[in-house]
């Protein structure tokens, strides 16, 4: 609903809350008091009038009636009921012209039940009539004199057009909309003053003039900080985004909070501009000092997770974690992790602002013992780049990457055996992500792009490794019950054929993050011990739909489908691409939804594919 129609929602109830408690007294009584029968609800109500694309008037009639909020209490008598109905005409006289209709004329009439167990009808009639529309918009700007009216460059600002509906939603969001203009064009205490609506019957027209009080003109002066206690007060300054003596900009207040905020550092940033006195001499900005209080959280945790699935069996993993190593915002964490298939230690180090505010200095290493059914290895690998933010939601990442890998590759040939490799590479990613939460998302999309050469350093074996994963999700119904998420990933490794490409960078389907289904890396090519081999292109793609049932309790139906393949690109046929379903249950927590999920194969390959996998872990699939 419109805020416009929020604020006249929360008015309504209100009201109907004061008449509750004064009561509605009456000497009537009738026989009809007596013969009430009350069941759910104490009478109907219903509309006539408004068409189909009217309906949200409706909504907005039945979400601000004192009858709807009532019509579980009996009411003393008819009269008392057409008492509650007279006081909703005026009600619903303030939501037409909401949407425009200003010679909207609204009756009721309450149709007595024929029988005795039956409850009376309250009809509306709704006549909108003509709607409004916008014929002039003028600013009274207090600092200006005389009224001005708006030219194209500021209705486009105030996001309205001449012509359009005078609907309350479009004039109080173009006001919201103008007194932003002004804090980000040097006017920090800018506010809204009266504002005046005149309309004409004749022409069904309305002029609006919008009043402000700009107050003093002003310039970025001072940074004051206060809160401190662990974190450099350097490292704050570096977030700033302003030079002072620059006009005045809300917007670089808001993305120097955004700067911090995403440190991790804080529990709470404000900044706010302080007092300011009159204009300079002719009317000259004048220098205003912005206060920065800040509230540090604790900088150090530590945490543990535990997952499960049917080919892998059971893993579980630990990490701690410091957030501000020395006292400039650096991250550092280290995580173990074990499961049957895979033992690993792994560390990243992070320094925000490393040069300039939107970059950070990244550095990973790991170390990996993986015993999968497509290869035995130990790994070393490192990594150092740097992570630049492109816009709110997109990130580039680069540098380069070092791999020492010691394998058993059983699944291609003996000569391929006990194999050494020392990978040198470069990595490249550019993110993108929208969404509105990292474990449960419910709108947004996700996209990574991942291109990343390397060169064996023993030997002339040299390939590049190419990735594509998407999801997207939508929200069905406004509560976000209803989700539907849907997710892709391509990938194509070139330059060298698969016998030649380290088992552990080849590419593999199937297991509770890819192909659910399908056994861990199973999906796609065997050799004759039923051993995944990996191949050089892989496709996967999946949807969900996500329905929460209680405050607490999810069912998540899905579908997916993929394959992997020892040509440079996937064969996208029908008789190629493997289909699961399955059928998962959501347990919400307040740190992300427990997942467990069971899916099974739609043509199971014997003696490779189970008749079903079972997946247990924290967060959504993807």
């Amino acid at each position: 609903m419109t805020r416009f129609l929020s604020i006249g929602r929360a008015t309504s109830v209100a009201f109907g809350i004061f008449i509750a408690l004064v009561g509605v007294s009456t000497s009537v009584q009738d026989s009809y008091a007596q013969s009430f029968s009350l069941t759910d609800k104490a009478y109907e109500l219903s509309f006539k009038g408004l068409t189909k694309d009217q309906d949200n008037i409706e909504d907005a009639m039945r979400a601000s009636s004192l009858l709807v909020q009532l019509q579980e209490e009996k009411p003393r008598s008819l009269a008392a009921l057409r008492r509650r109905a007279e006081r909703d005409i005026g009600v619903f006289e303030k939501v037409l012209r909401s949407y425009g209709f200003y010679d909207g004329v609204v009756r009721f009439e309450v149709i007595e039940a024929q029988e005795s167990d039956a409850k009376p009808d309250v009809v509306f009639t709704i006549e909108p009539g003509n709607v409004y529309l916008l014929e002039t918009i003028t600013i009274q700007d207090a600092g200006a004199g005389k009224a001005q009216e708006a030219d194209d460059a500021l209705l486009t600002v105030m996001g309205l057009e001449l012509g359009q509906n005078a609907t309350a939603e479009a004039i109080i969001g173009a006001e919201d909309r103008l007194v932003r203009h002004y804090r980000t064009t040097g006017y920090p205490t800018a506010a809204a003053d009266k504002r005046r609506t005149t309309i004409n019957r004749d022409s069904y027209t309305m002029a609006v003039q919008f009043g402000m009080q700009p107050g003093p003109k002003a310039t970025f002066g001072e940074m004051k900080i206060e809160g401190l206690v662990d974190v450099e007060e350097e490292f704050v300054r570096r977030s700033i985004t302003w030079q002072p003596g620059a006009l005045y900009d809300i917007r670089e207040l808001e993305e120097t909070q955004r700067n911090l905020s995403r440190t991790g550092l804080f529990n709470t940033i404000t900044l706010n501009p302080l007092p300011v006195s009159d204009s300079g001499d002719n009317g000259d900005p004048v220098p205003v000092d912005i206060q920065l209080t800040a509230a540090e959280r604790d900088h150090r945790s530590i945490g543990f997770g535990t997952s499960y699935s049917t080919s892998i069996g059971p893993g579980i993993s630990a990490f701690w974690e410091h957030r501000n190593l020395f006292s400039n915002g650096e991250r550092f964490r280290v995580t173990a992790s074990a499961s049957p298939v895979e033992r690993g230690l792994d560390s990243t180090f992070r320094k925000p602002m490393y040069k300039r505010v939107d970059q950070a200095l990244v550095a990973e290493a790991e170390l990996k013992d993986i015993t999968s059914d497509a290869y035995d290895e130990l790994r070393s690998s490192s990594f150092v780049g740097l992570e630049r933010r492109l816009s709110p939601t997109w990130t580039a990442t680069v540098g380069p990457t070092l791999d020492i890998i010691q394998q058993t590759d059983e699944g291609v040939s003996v000569s391929n055996q006990n194999k050494h490799f020392t990978l040198l590479g470069m990595r490249g990613n550019l993110r993108r992500d929208s969404t509105d939460d990292p474990l449960n998302p419910s709108q947004g999309n996700r996209m990574d792009l991942g291109l990343s050469p390397y060169t064996d350093l023993g030997n002339s074996t040299n390939f590049v490794s190419s990735t594509i994963t998407a999801s997207q999700y939508l929200k069905i119904d406004n509560s976000g019950d209803f989700i539907l998420a849907g997710r892709v990933r391509l990938g194509s490794i070139f330059g060298a054929e698969r016998e030649s490409i380290p088992a552990g960078k080849r590419l593999y389907a199937g297991g509770g993050g890819s192909v659910r289904g399908f056994g861990y890396q199973m999906l796609g090519p065997v050799d004759a011990e039923l051993d995944p081999i990996g191949g050089r292109s892989v496709v996967e793609f999946g949807i969900e739909l996500r329905t929460r049932l209680t405050e607490t309790i999810g069912l998540v139906p899905f579908i997916e489908a993929g394959n992997v393949y020892e040509s440079i690109m996937p064969d996208l046929s029908a008789n190629d691409i493997r289909w699961s379903g399955g059928l998962g249950l959501r347990y919400f927590t307040a740190i992300g939804p427990v997942r467990l999920d069971i899916a099974t194969p739609f043509r199971k390959r014997a003696n490779v594919d189970d008749s079903y996998q079972l997946y247990v872990s924290l967060g959504q699939a993807f």
